[in-house]
C-alpha cells in the first residue's frame, strides 16, 4: 500500500510540475491518430530520448512528424472549412494545389534541452512547406518553507517565418512569453498550484490562405499585427486512499482582441494494481469572439476575419488513457529488455458548438533502461 501511495503521489507531482525531471533513462515511442468531421486526418509518430549525464544533469531530445491530409475545399470560396480547430492545419489554393483535390503536408519538429533540479533550457524547431518555427525557453524554480512551497518561472522567445505556397511573399512573427507559478503542499495528500501566463506577439498572425467576403468581394483575411495575451489558472491535486488521484483545473484567458475564455478541466486517475493505471479526462471550454470577427463584411475594414477559432463558441473534450507495465509479460527471452517498459493507449473525443468534432487516438511504448 505504501508503494502505491508513493506512486500515486508522484503522479500528482508529475501533473502539477512546471518542469518535469525524469530519474531514469528512457526512450518513448508514441503515435497519434487524428480525424475530424471535415475529413482532415493527421498521423503523428514521435520518439523521445531522455538521458542522465553528469550528476543531476539530464538531456532530452524529441522528434515528431505530423503528416496532415486536408480534404478538398467545399464550395466556390477559398475559405477552408473548419479543419484546423485542433490541428492548426491550413492549405493553399493555387494552380498547383487545386481546391477540388486533397492537400498533403508534412511537419517535422525537434525539441532538445538540458535540465538540472533548479534550472532548465530547451530549443524548439519545426519546419513545414510554408512555415518555419523556432523557440528558445529557459526556466528556473526554487523550494521554500521546508520544501512545501515551490516557485517557478520560465521565459520563451519564438521567432517564425511564414512563406505561403503560391504567393511571392515572406512574413515573420515573434513572441515573448512569461509564466510564473507557485505550488503549495497543503497536506500529505493535497497540492495546489496558482499561476499566470503573459505573452506579447508581433508580426503576421493571419492564415495566409483564408479569405473573407467584404462588400461582395473576396479578400485575404487580415489580423492585427500585435496581440497581448494573459491568463491566470488554479489547479488542485488530491490523492485518496483508494489508490485514486483527482486533478481539477480552472483557467481564465483574455487578450487585447477582446477574446476571453474559461476552461474547466477534470482528471481522474485510478490504480487497479501496481501495474495498471487508468485515467479519465474531461474539459469544458467557453470563448467570446474577437472584436473584428464577422462571417462577412458590408465594407472593407482594416482587420477582417471569419476564422472560427476567434468566433464565440464552446467545446467539450473527454477521453481515457490506460498504462500497463509489461514486466509480467516479457520477463525473459528475446523481449526481456522490455520488462521495465510501459505500454499506453489513449482515446479522446472533441466536439464544439460550431459544428466541429474530432477523434484522437494515441499509442505509446516507454522503455526504461
Amino acid at each position: 500500500m505504501k508503494k502505491l501511495i508513493i506512486k500515486t503521489t508522484a503522479i500528482i507531482l508529475l501533473l502539477s510540475a512546471g518542469t518535469i525531471l525524469f530519474a531514469e533513462d528512457k526512450i518513448s515511442f508514441r503515435t497519434n491518430f487524428f480525424s475530424d468531421n471535415t475529413g482532415t486526418t493527421v498521423q503523428s509518430p514521435a520518439v523521445e530520448f531522455l538521458k542522465s549525464l553528469i550528476g543531476d544533469l539530464q538531456f532530452r531530445l524529441r522528434y515528431s512528424l505530423d503528416r496532415v491530409i486536408i480534404p478538398p475545399i467545399r464550395g466556390l470560396s477559398a475559405t477552408p472549412s473548419p479543419t484546423d480547430a485542433v490541428t492548426g492545419a491550413s492549405r493553399p489554393v493555387d494552380d498547383e494545389n487545386a481546391a477540388n483535390k486533397s492537400f498533403n503536408k508534412d511537419r517535422n519538429e525537434i525539441v532538445a534541452g538540458f535540465s538540472l533540479p533548479r534550472v532548465s533550457g530547451s530549443f524548439y524547431y519545426s519546419n513545414e512547406s510554408d512555415y518555419l518555427g523556432k523557440m528558445a525557453t529557459i526556466a528556473a524554480n526554487t523550494d521554500l518553507n521546508q520544501r512545501n512551497t515551490n516557485v517557478a518561472v520560465n521565459y520563451s522567445y519564438a521567432w517564425d517565418k511564414i512563406k505561403p505556397l503560391g504567393i511571392d511573399t515572406l512574413h515573420t512573427k515573434e513572441a515573448h512569453s512569461v509564466n510564473a507559478t507557485i505550488t503549495q503542499v497543503l497536506s500529505p495528500n493535497m497540492i495546489v498550484r496558482i499561476g499566470a501566463d503573459l505573452s506579447y506577439v508581433t508580426g503576421f498572425q493571419s492564415n495566409p490562405y483564408r479569405t473573407v467576403n467584404a462588400g461582395g468581394q473576396i479578400f485575404l483575411e487580415r489580423h492585427p499585427l500585435e496581440r497581448t495575451r494573459g491568463a491566470v489558472f488554479f489547479k488542485l491535486n488530491r490523492y485518496f486512499k483508494t489508490q485514486t488521484a483527482v486533478n481539477m483545473e480552472y483557467r481564465y484567458y483574455r487578450d487585447n482582441w477582446d477574446v476571453q475564455s474559461h476552461t474547466l478541466s477534470f482528471f481522474y486517475h485510478q490504480y487497479f494494481s501496481d501495474k495498471v493505471l487508468f485515467r479519465y479526462r474531461y474539459r469544458y471550454y467557453l470563448q467570446t469572439a474577437a472584436n473584428f470577427y464577422q462571417t462577412s463584411y458590408s465594407t472593407v475594414r482594416p482587420f477582417m476575419t471569419s476564422d472560427y477559432k476567434v468566433q464565440a463558441f464552446n467545446a467539450h473534450l473527454f477521453g481515457f488513457k490506460i498504462e500497463y507495465k509489461l514486466e509480467d509479460l516479457v520477463k525473459d527471452g528475446f523481449l526481456g529488455f522490455l520488462s521495465s517498459s510501459t505500454f499506453e493507449a489513449k482515446y479522446e473525443r472533441y466536439f464544439s458548438s460550431n459544428d466541429f468534432a474530432a477523434n484522437i487516438f494515441q499509442f505509446g511504448l516507454i522503455i526504461n533502461y
